[in-house]
């Protein structure tokens, strides 16, 4: 099993595959800049370095990074829009430069525009994205969102109308966050293997590249991005094991965002470990 959390980079880059061991993660996601900033500090070389290094050395397996808060790529103002895309594509930039081949990213919201109009925007800027990178390997991977407010993403329909409006399909891939996924109205403990297959049919089994591991504060299908402890909220252990067992997703990495961070990350692997999981 490829199992991480989202780890601070306050040490450094470079102590992130040597903190992810220490806790039990053979990888991890990342924020490579202040996530609530626009304008970031340049990474230097001995950093990056340092960082592809010890990813190395510690054996970590698909590290990733997810991309700034403030990115809405399916804003109907221009200006907001083409900020969004200079940040984006730095934070692509600095992904290649840190040796992360998985950039994830939340889509987007209309902000009254309109699904449709949003999508589209999303889809420009992620091929625009694509062709100004076209001889890096960072895979631009879009993350479910729970449907809150305007935002898109929340359903399998968006996201595969983002999929087959891309013209390079071997650059993207899909994040499943569970929690967004429940709250978006599919019923992961009742429905399990009907939604997942959706999914896979949908976008392609190849293409959803990682999950998010996280329980739900809010009961079902309420459009709330409020995540819980594993065990401690609205998603049921069969649907966990249901998961943690699906041989489709044993080269697939699960990424906790759970909110207790790196001090509660021990319960959430105990947690797996008592519903017979072998980590």
């Amino acid at each position: 099993m490829i199992i991480g959390g989202h780890l601070s980079t306050k040490e450094g880059f470079g102590k992130l595959p040597e903190l992810a061991v220490g806790i039990g993660f053979n990888t991890y996601q990342f924020f490579s800049k202040n996530q609530m900033q626009w304008k970031s500090k340049p990474i230097d070389d001995k950093s990056a370095q340092e960082h592809i290094e010890n990813m190395r050395k510690f054996n970590i397996a698909k590290p990733a990074i997810h991309a700034s808060y403030l990115l809405n790529l399916g804003s109907p103002e221009d200006s907001k829009r083409q900020q969004s895309y200079n940040a984006f594509l730095d934070e692509i930039l600095r992904a290649n430069k840190l040796g992360v081949e998985i950039l994830i990213f939340h889509p987007g919201a209309h902000m009254g525009s309109g699904t449709k109009k949003a999508l589209d925007n999303i889809v420009e800027g992620m091929n625009r994205a694509i062709e100004e990178t076209k001889d890096l390997k960072v895979k631009l991977t879009v993350e479910n969102t729970a449907g809150q407010g305007t935002v898109v993403g929340s359903t399998i329909e968006d996201l595969q109308y983002i999929k087959d409006g891309i013209e390079q399909k071997g650059r993207i891939g899909f994040c499943i966050d569970t929690c967004h996924a429940f709250q978006a109205g599919y019923n992961l403990n009742e429905k399990y293997n009907e939604v997942f297959d959706d999914f896979v049919s949908s976008l392609g089994k190849d293409m959803i590249l990682a999950f998010h591991l996280n329980d739900s504060k809010p009961p079902f299908n309420k459009h709330l991005d409020r995540h819980e402890m594993l065990g401690k909220g609205h998603l049921s252990k069969e649907f966990f094991v249901n998961l943690l067992t699906d041989s489709r997703w044993k080269d697939v990495p699960f990424y906790l965002e759970t909110p207790e961070g790196e001090e509660g990350y021990p319960k959430d692997l105990d947690f797996i470990r008592k519903l017979g999981i072998k980590i």
